[in-house]
């Protein structure tokens, strides 16, 4: 049997900043079934607290799950040096 090396490396995980993170929010209100009524994707948490907002007006109904979804990489940690990206704002 041949003797083998192996060697560990230390990852870190971190936010891909050169990708917009998405925000969306669904209704769950409802007495038997949720309403379900989706916010679509959003670059901004404030773009879909108006959408609940304006659900709410419309209907009354006051409960949401809302959900961030963004992207990520693995880089050596020992490779780690900061980010330096300008993330466009709209």
């Amino acid at each position: 049997m041949t003797p083998s090396i192996l060697r560990y490396e230390k990852w870190t995980t971190r936010q891909d900043l050169t990708v917009e993170p998405e925000y969306r929010a669904r209704c769950v209100s409802g007495e038997e079934r949720y309403c379900t009524a989706t916010s679509g994707k959003h670059l901004s948490a404030d773009e879909v607290d108006d959408w609940m907002r304006d659900h709410m007006r419309q209907t009354g109904h006051r409960h949401f799950r809302r959900s961030f979804d963004d992207f990520a990489e693995l880089l050596p940690t020992d490779q780690l040096q900061p980010a330096r990206v300008a993330r466009v704002t709209v």
